[in-house]
C-alpha cells in the first residue's frame, strides 16, 4: 500500500505517469555486443554494464549506462537504460531530459514532446529542455504553442538566438515575412555565424522581392551551415565528459591547444587516431600542431595521410599551407591555399591568406580583393577587416576604412588596442580629432591593461600631439 500511495502522490504532484518500482515492471537491461565498441571504450561500457547489471534498483547504475550508450550512438538501447532510472528515480529531472532529447534526435517526435513536457514539470526553467520542446512542437506543426514557449523564453532570456530564430520560423510559416525578417536579424545579430537563421533570412528577403539580400544572405547560410548558438546545458555536459571517443579526445586535444599545452594537444590527437585511423579532422591538426614543434615531417606525414582519406578536406589543405608559409615556401604554401579554396569556395582563412601573400607581393589591388572574400564568407573576422583597413587608408579611403576598423573591435582580444590605435590614427587622418582622441584613450586603456608597453609608447606619443592640437 505504501508503494502505491507514493506513486500516486507523484502523479498527482507532477502529472506524469510513473513505473512501480517493482523488479518485475522494471525495463530490462539491453542485450549488448561489446565488440562492436573500440577497445577503450568497449573496457568504460562494461564497467558501467557491470554495474548495473550488480545494482538492479540503482537508478543512477542504469542511467550513467544510458548516458554512455547515448553518447555511443546505441539509441535504442540508451532508450531502454533512460526509461529504466526513471522507473526506479521518478522524481529525477535528468533521465527523462536525456530521454525525451534522445527522442528528439531519433525523430520520435510525439515521444519527444510527451517525454519533455513531463520533465518540464519537474524542472520548469531547464532553458535547453523549453528549447527542444519548442523545436519539437514546431515540427510537429503546432506553431501555437512552440511560439508560447519561445515568447516566453526572449522575455527571460532576451539573449536566446535560438528563440528569436523559432519565432521568426513561426511567422515565416503564418506569412508574416517583415515580422520574420525582424526576429532572424536579431537571432543573427546575437549569433553571427548562425547559418539557419541566415537561410531564413535569405528565403523571406526573397519572398520580399530583394534578391541582393537574399543572396547575401544565403553566402552567410553556406559558411555556416551546422553552427548553430550554444546553449548553456550542465546535463549535456556531464555526458560528454564521459566520452572517450575520438571526436571528444580532439575536442580535447583542441583544447589544451589554446591554452598552449601543445604535447598534450598532439597526444590526445593520437589518441584519437589510436581509436579511429581514419578520423580526417585528427591528421588536419597534427599539421599544425606537428608545426608548431618543429617536426616538419610528422606534419607531411599527416598532410598526406588526411588528403588520402579525403581529398576534399580543405583544412588539410589550408593547415599544411600555414606551415609551408612559416617555412617561407610561398609558391607551394600559395598552391596549398589555391586548393583549399576551390574544394570549399567559403573557406574565408584561405582567401585571407591568399590576400596576405599578394600584398607582400606589392600587389595591394588583388590583395584587396582576396581580402574582401574573406569577409563575404565570414563578416566577423577582425584581421580581414583590418587588413582591409589598412590598404584602405593607404589609399585615403578614410570612411571606409573606418568602417572596417570598426568590424574589428567585437570580440575582444589581444590584438584589440592595435584595431582601437588604427582607428584613432585613422580618424585622425580624416580630421575628425574627437573620435581620434576618444579611440585613443581606449587604446590606451586596453594597451596598458594587457602590459603591451611598446604599443603604449606609440600609443601615448600620438595622444600627446592629438591634444596639443588645437580643434578646428
Amino acid at each position: 500500500m505504501r508503494c502505491n500511495f507514493l506513486v500516486a502522490i507523484l502523479t498527482l504532484a507532477f502529472g506524469i505517469p510513473v513505473l512501480r518500482a517493482q523488479t518485475s515492471s522494471l525495463s530490462k537491461l539491453p542485450e549488448l555486443d561489446l565488440t562492436e565498441f573500440p577497445p577503450v571504450v568497449r573496457e568504460q561500457v562494461q564497467e558501467a554494464y557491470d554495474a548495473a547489471r550488480a545494482s538492479l534498483r540503482n537508478a543512477n547504475a542504469s542511467g550513467k549506462l544510458g548516458m554512455l550508450l547515448d553518447l555511443y550512438k546505441r539509441r535504442e538501447s540508451a532508450a531502454i537504460c533512460y526509461k529504466r532510472a526513471h522507473q526506479l528515480d521518478p522524481a529525477a529531472f535528468r533521465w527523462l531530459y536525456y530521454l525525451g532529447s534522445l527522442q528528439s534526435v531519433q525523430g520520435k517526435r510525439t515521444e519527444a514532446t510527451t517525454t519533455l513536457r513531463a520533465a518540464l514539470r519537474l524542472n520548469p526553467d531547464y532553458l535547453p529542455a523549453r528549447l527542444r520542446l519548442a523545436e519539437n512542437l514546431l515540427a510537429a506543426g503546432d506553431w501555437e504553442e512552440a511560439g508560447r514557449i519561445y515568447g516566453t523564453i526572449v522575455k527571460q532570456y532576451p539573449d536566446a538566438a535560438e528563440a528569436y530564430y523559432g519565432i521568426g520560423r513561426i511567422r515565416a510559416a503564418n506569412g508574416d515575412l517583415n515580422a520574420a525578417v525582424e526576429s532572424y536579424r536579431r537571432a543573427c545579430e546575437l549569433f553571427p555565424a548562425y547559418g539557419a537563421a541566415h537561410y531564413g533570412l535569405a528565403q523571406a528577403y526573397r519572398k520580399l522581392g530583394d534578391g541582393p539580400r537574399s543572396e547575401e544572405h544565403l553566402k552567410l547560410h553556406a559558411a555556416g551551415q551546422t553552427l548553430v548558438p550554444p546553449v548553456p546545458d550542465p546535463l549535456r555536459d556531464e555526458m560528454h565528459a564521459l566520452d572517450r571517443g575520438a571526436p571528444s579526445l580532439v575536442q580535447r586535444g583542441i583544447a589544451f591547444q589554446d591554452a598552449g599545452r601543445i604535447e598534450d594537444a598532439i597526444a590526445e590527437h593520437e589518441k584519437a587516431l589510436g581509436l579511429d585511423p581514419e578520423y580526417v579532422q585528427a591528421h588536419a591538426n597534427l599539421i599544425i600542431l606537428y608545426g608548431r614543434t618543429k617536426q616538419p615531417q610528422k606534419a607531411e606525414e599527416h598532410f598526406r595521410a588526411a588528403v588520402r582519406i579525403n581529398p576534399n578536406h580543405a583544412d588539410s589543405y589550408y593547415n599544411y599551407g600555414v606551415l609551408l608559409l612559416q617555412e617561407r615556401k610561398y609558391v607551394e604554401a600559395e598552391e596549398m591555399f589555391r586548393k583549399a579554396v576551390e574544394v570549399n569556395p567559403f573557406h574565408s582563412q584561405a582567401f585571407h591568406n591568399l590576400g596576405f601573400m599578394r600584398e607582400r607581393q606589392g600587389r595591394l589591388d588583388e590583395a584587396l580583393e582576396f581580402y574582401r572574400k574573406a569577409v563575404e564568407r565570414q563578416p566577423n573576422y577582425p584581421l580581414a577587416h583590418f587588413n582591409i583597413g589598412r590598404i584602405l587608408v593607404n589609399q585615403k579611403k578614410y570612411d571606409e576604412a573606418i568602417s572596417h576598423f570598426l568590424m574589428t573591435l567585437s570580440p575582444e582580444d589581444e590584438s584589440t588596442p592595435a584595431y582601437l590605435y588604427a582607428l584613432s590614427a585613422t580618424y585622425a587622418r580624416a580630421g575628425n580629432r574627437e573620435e581620434a582622441l576618444r579611440y585613443g584613450r581606449r587604446a590606451r586603456e586596453q594597451a596598458a591593461a594587457r602590459g603591451q608597453t611598446e604599443l603604449l609608447r606609440s600609443i601615448d606619443r600620438d595622444l600627446r600631439t592629438l591634444e596639443a592640437t588645437p580643434p578646428r
